[in-house]
């Protein structure tokens, strides 16, 4: 194959342009080290649905492994049960590893003002037209939790009109109990951040 001058000239500044477009957009990479890690190392332990009032809606994940795990890298995939969307959060926190037995709270809002959240999704999904108001979950969603691609919990679920889904070994039940869990005010059900009461 022959090609003319002109021709290498052109595809050589076609191709520096597009490289110099996609460096532009591009953000920095997560880390590219994996950990292996088995089915049920990190699970899902608590989901909180919007039910008005000042407090926020978060996933409760844990760390149920006997070593640290790297957040980076972690993505929650929401897929709504009647197929009409999905949602992908991707945890991007290069610094921040969960110690064993450890919980990691990923809700809508800044942690700096929320103490019982560790991650803000809001940057992901929010409402379209307001980039500071966070989106809610999904009513009724299969949640999958990947680590560098790799699944390790699913949890197919549907959110109480009231109360928080907690997890309680293999189980999961509804925590509505008032008296349980952190107070911002209006007593927020469930325990984000920590162990889950025994389900009945």
């Amino acid at each position: 194959m022959i090609t003319s001058g002109i021709g290498r000239a052109a595809h050589l500044s076609i191709s520096l342009v597009g490289v110099a477009l996609l460096w532009g957009c591009i953000r920095d990479p997560v880390p590219s080290e994996c950990h292996v890690l088995a089915p049920g190392d990190l699970v899902v332990t608590e989901i909180r649905g919007g039910q008005g009032g000042s407090y926020r809606e978060w996933i409760e994940l844990h760390n149920a492994s006997d070593a640290e795990i790297p957040v980076a890298g972690m993505r929650l995939t929401l897929t709504q049960r009647d197929g009409s969307g999905s949602l992908t959060l991707l945890l991007r926190d290069p610094s921040r590893e969960l110690a064993p037995g450890e919980y990691f709270v990923v809700g809508g809002g800044d942690p700096a003002d929320i103490d019982y959240i560790d991650f803000d999704y809001t940057p992901q999904h929010h409402v379209a037209d307001k980039p500071d108001t966070p989106s809610g979950l999904y009513g009724a969603a299969v949640l999958d939790l990947a680590v560098c691609q790799v699944e390790v919990d699913r949890v197919q679920y549907q959110l109480p009109e009231a109360g928080t889904l907690v997890r309680d070994g293999d189980g999961w039940c509804i925590d509505s109990d008032p008296g349980t869990g952190p107070q911002t005010g209006i007593g927020v059900k469930g325990t984000p951040g920590e162990a889950n009461p025994p389900c009945p």
